[in-house]
């Protein structure tokens, strides 16, 4: 009897070393698709959601680590090549409350982005965010096609204030 149970126990304890230092628990998992970046401001699982009309809106969760409220006050996008792209956006900045997560991207009078051409599902694009008082942010987000799973993020509807083509960077 004994010696079945220690047969069971070595194969359970060396089994669990067969996968080497490569196992999965050592390495970073990162469960979205979007990208990430931590900082001042921490912008979270980013990315552009294709529309049905090939616009792509911005999708990103944002918190503020500052000490004070913060607001994303522009946004711009351009290819891996620098080329800019087109942004369209609302004329009221998203209010970011300090160690608040807020979302960008949702059917809001506010924090409304979207690049109105030149982004297809599987691009990676640049993603300059700025804001009131906190470093610029930039990040390279991967374009997404529509699915079920991005309902809540806003399509391709006009925005809720009288969108401008010229660059965002002159909102406040």
């Amino acid at each position: 009897m004994a010696a079945a149970t220690f047969a069971v126990v070595a194969t359970m304890v060396l089994s669990a070393c067969s996968f080497g230092f490569n196992a999965q628990t050592n390495k970073v998992y990162q469960a979205g698709v979007g990208a990430n970046h931590r900082g001042e401001i921490d912008v979270l699982n980013t990315l552009l959601v294709v529309n049905d009309d090939k616009s792509a809106t911005l999708s990103a969760a944002l918190v503020n680590n500052t000490d004070s409220d913060q607001s994303l006050s522009s946004v711009t996008v351009t290819t891996l090549d620098d080329e800019e792209l087109p942004v369209r956006s609302t004329k009221l900045l998203l209010p970011l409350p300090q160690g608040v997560l807020t979302d960008a991207g949702g059917a809001s009078d506010a924090g409304g982005f979207r690049v109105t051409k030149g982004v297809t599902p599987g691009d990676y694009v640049k993603v300059t965010l700025s804001f009131t008082d906190a470093a610029d942010v930039t990040i390279e987000a991967p374009a997404v096609a529509r699915t079920a799973e991005y309902d809540k993020v806003a399509g391709d509807e006009p925005l809720a204030t009288e969108p401008t083509d010229e660059p965002t960077d002159d909102a406040e």
